[in-house]
């Protein structure tokens, strides 16, 4: 007899502490478990791991949502549920600390344009309960949140939604720790890893912070991640993964399909719109020189092009575009890309992550030069002309010098700094590479280990 299949969607999210915990360890864990106990599971492709707003104040410690899609037979959808829901239930008594509000989703069938429209609003601007709650009640035939409504709700929905909205994508392979040793410092040969963004730069990216000598693919704090390799091609990074030299042992690895280094929560706004909890580009007009505070950060004042309206943005020290930003002046064009907070005494205040210099001021204006002395005049009054501080000489009929400046910047685009850079940010070894969202799925999308040697 022909079985039904049915298409199943599932989205999770905060499922991490401050302490530990991850969203997408907890997936690999149900994804094994569905390969090992649902026989006739079948996924066409690769998990999505999804960042989300990173300005939002309740974000997660990772700021990530996960989601998977897979077909089933109809008769296996309850074994399905139960082992997803109990697996969940049960990875979070395993993790320390508070404040997590862990949602879960299942979607049945085709994914509706609602939960697309609610992955780009989740990705850049605030979700309102009310917003969610009306998606769910509009789809409950199709809906099932298990656990009830939970702000990690909102993650789990519009990570399902983001499957229908991404056109490009990167990929990055997750390798997971044991439990044991998540208290220890992590471990693996330095040189393997350069050695490994030698062969595979091209086809990766954040390998290795050379500046700095510090690699980037491990994160840090007590966390089931042992690294993590960022790329375009799922079947480079298994490749680049193979190359490297691990001192400890592991659970496994998952590749997951992303939304990272894509600047995908660059959206363009007018200055007047932007709200704070916003992500989004504007473009404006410099209105005073730049504020440099202790520690090196940089405000700037921007004005609108089209009217009257005004905010600040801010260009953190440890992300390197203060030592661009400080060099800009009265008059200059730039178009500034970060996510909004509100400052007591400033308003809202674009957090930049990204600084595009359109046009920079070439000329200003002096008072003139004495003609006796040479020295600079000053003014002698309103409707009096001018006066030479030095020696004394008047004049009416001076005007001011148009005076060449010479900038220590140059009209661009800047980015921060390679160890500086957030999950959605694109890094400069990015800048011209495209990466849509067909790749196929390898062979070794997971792997679970089935002994204890520590060789790949």
């Amino acid at each position: 007899m022909h079985e039904t299949h049915i298409e199943v969607h599932v989205g999770l999210d905060d499922t991490d502490t401050d302490l530990e915990g991850c969203t997408t360890h907890l997936t690999f864990r149900i994804l094994s478990k569905i390969l090992s106990e649902v026989s006739k599971a079948f996924f066409s492709d690769y998990p999505l791991l999804i960042r989300l707003n990173p300005v939002i104040p309740f974000k997660t410690r990772g700021n990530a949502a996960t989601s998977f899609s897979l077909k089933i037979p109809e008769n296996d959808l309850s074994t399905l549920k139960n082992l997803v829901i109990s697996e969940f239930l049960e990875y979070l008594e395993t993790i320390k600390g508070g404040g997590v509000e862990p949602g879960i989703a299942f979607l049945y069938g085709n994914i509706p344009d609602e939960l697309s429209r609610l992955y780009r609003k989740a990705l850049t601007d605030y979700v309102h309960k009310d917003y969610v709650t009306e998606i769910i009640n509009r789809y409950k035939e199709f809906i099932e949140t298990p656990l009830g409504y939970s702000r990690g709700l909102v993650g789990a929905l519009a990570a399902i939604g983001a499957s229908n909205t991404l056109v490009e994508c990167t990929y990055e392979i997750l390798v997971y720790r044991v439990r044991d040793n998540y208290s220890r410092d992590r471990c693996v040969n330095e040189e393997s890893i350069k050695a490994m963004d030698k062969v595979f730069r091209d086809q990766t990216f954040l390998n290795y912070d050379y500046e700095n000598n510090k690699p980037l693919i491990m994160p840090s704090g007590r966390n089931p991640v042992l690294l993590g390799i960022r790329g375009e091609d799922p079947v480079a990074l298994v490749k680049a993964l193979k190359t490297l030299n691990l001192c400890e042992d592991f659970e496994g690895w998952l590749i997951y399909k992303t939304n990272q280094a894509l600047n995908a929560h660059h959206v363009e706004r007018s200055i007047e719109e932007f709200r704070p909890y916003q992500t989004g580009c504007v473009k404006g007009r410099v209105v005073e020189n730049p504020s440099i505070r202790l520690g090196g950060d940089v405000l700037l004042k921007l004005s609108s092009l089209e009217n009257e309206y005004s905010l600040w943005a801010v260009f953190f020290s440890e992300t390197g575009l203060g030592k661009i930003a400080r060099y800009l002046m009265r008059g200059d064009v730039v178009r500034v890309c970060g996510g909004g907070k509100w400052w007591e005494g400033l308003g809202l205040v674009i957090h930049g992550d990204l600084l595009e210099v359109i046009e920079l001021v070439s000329e200003t204006f002096k008072n003139p030069l004495c003609p006796i002395c040479g020295h600079r005049m000053k003014s002698a009054g309103v409707r009096k002309g001018w006066k030479c501080p030095a020696c004394g000489y008047k004049s009416l009929t001076l005007s001011k010098d148009k005076v060449k400046i010479n900038r220590k910047i140059t009209v661009g685009t800047y980015r921060p700094v390679d160890h500086a850079i957030k999950h959605l940010i694109m890094p400069q070894s990015r800048v011209g590479r495209r990466s849509p969202c067909d790749k196929e799925l390898v062979s070794e999308w997971i792997h679970v280990r089935k002994n204890r040697s520590i060789s790949l």
